[in-house]
């Protein structure tokens, strides 16, 4: 007899456009995003009005770090708007923070599992009151 238990990448697909990237869920890689997501949020907010220079290197910050390096020079040589660079980082911090949430939430399955073991434990304590 054997055990068998399927592993699964740790990863989200990330597309932007043509481009597919895959999100890290490492437990390295998450330390690092809680470690500076706020950081590069403040850098990209509080870049000013015709600072192109700061707002790509802020973006490169967030892309680079949520994607891999690398990933901000493939998306803005797609796409060479930082506005738009911009308004893509917060989408992918959107989807990223979404997808943690359903990972960290109880499946329909768990939940009928759970409910299953109280309900069974419930039972259990009226047999015992029967059986008296």
């Amino acid at each position: 007899m054997a055990i068998k238990i399927q592993t699964r990448q740790t990863g989200i697909p990330v597309f932007i456009g043509d481009l597919q990237f895959n999100f890290d869920t490492s437990d390295e890689s998450i330390e690092a995003l809680l470690g500076n997501h706020q950081k590069v949020v403040d850098e990209i907010s509080n870049i000013k009005e015709g600072d192109d220079e700061g707002a790509k290197k802020a973006l490169k910050k967030g892309f680079d770090l949520l994607l891999g390096d690398g990933a901000f020079k493939k998306i803005y040589n797609q796409t060479p708007s930082t506005i738009e660079c911009t308004r893509q980082l917060f989408e992918l911090l959107q989807g990223i923070t979404q997808e943690f949430s359903s990972l960290n939430g109880m499946t329909q399955q768990e939940k009928v599992q759970k409910y299953l073991k109280a309900k069974n434990k419930g039972n259990s304590k009226k047999k015992k009151k029967v059986g008296d």
